[in-house]
């Protein structure tokens, strides 16, 4: 967790941007969503940050990734695996001198039929307020904490998706590259394998 802190200060978070609608509208190899596993323990609130529940969390993950990824048809399961490392929803505060603004920490893994993990290491993702919003005001003037996390978990779905799409030879978009496969298996306890 320290270590996304730390890319939250550099300005290193993800920049959440729409689709092309061409690639918006197409599939992603031969994926469809078999399972799709949510841990929330005990994350990190920020310092300055709305508070809501683990429950609140998990909901707010777990719906936007599963609306995200329900659409995709291929004719091979795989499995996505998410923990909630840590959030900030951004306060009321006073605008210009201080308008914090809302991100998401997460850590995610993906995983084939046989629940082999895909990718050698975790993806630690970052997910900021959608880009263009007030940065003088805040979204905490307008937005209530709901409406903040929901935006939020909208926008981690999609940039999970766009970190799929990155290795679409996973999902039989190009030519297979096994040596990049891992052996954790997904589970109620750590989905996100050990991140």
């Amino acid at each position: 967790m320290r270590r996304f802190l730390v890319l939250a200060l550099m300005g290193l978070a993800a920049c959440t941007s729409p689709f092309d609608p061409e690639v918006e509208n197409s599939g992603l190899g031969d994926f469809s969503l078999q399972h799709l596993v949510v841990i929330v323990d005990e994350p990190i609130q920020g310092a300055v940050s709305r508070g809501v529940t683990d429950a609140q969390l998990k909901t707010a993950v777990t719906d936007a990734v599963d609306a995200r990824f329900r659409r995709f048809a291929g004719d091979t399961p795989y499995s996505i695996g998410i923990k909630v490392q840590g959030y900030v929803l951004a306060p009321r505060a006073v605008p210009v001198l201080f308008a914090p603004r809302s991100q998401l920490y997460l850590s995610v893994n993906a995983y084939d039929g046989a629940q082999q993990r895909l990718n050698a290491d975790t993806r630690n993702l970052i997910v900021n307020e959608r880009a263009g919003g007030d940065t003088v005001i805040g979204s905490g003037y307008y937005q209530t904490a709901e409406e903040q996390l929901a935006e939020l978990a909208e926008n981690a779905a999609i940039e999970i998706e766009r970190w799929l799409r990155e290795n679409e030879d996973w999902f039989g978009g190009a030519a297979a590259r096994p040596e990049t496969r891992a052996t954790s298996q997904p589970d109620a306890e750590n989905p996100a394998g050990g991140a």
